[in-house]
């Protein structure tokens, strides 16, 4: 049967805390890389849209958007 933190003598006592801090520190450690990744992941400035295809997609433009026109196919007679 397992004592409760309160009944611990000091060693015990300090012990757990000691392993209850790692736990929580290593916690701590795992959620700042996370969202470190998340942050620092982003796509480069370079590789965004344009201003014209982003102020076409909130005007919610009718023509076909995502497509550049250099790669639209074109029918042939």
């Amino acid at each position: 049967m397992k004592r409760h933190p309160s009944d611990l003598s000091a060693d015990d006592l300090r012990t757990y805390r000691r392993w209850t801090g790692g736990l929580y520190l290593s916690y701590l450690a795992a959620i700042i890389v996370a969202v470190a990744l998340t942050f620092t992941n982003r796509p480069a400035t370079e590789l965004r849209a344009s201003n014209e295809i982003q102020m076409a997609r909130l005007k919610g433009s009718s023509a076909s958007i995502n497509i550049p026109a250099a790669a639209k196919t074109v029918a042939k007679p």
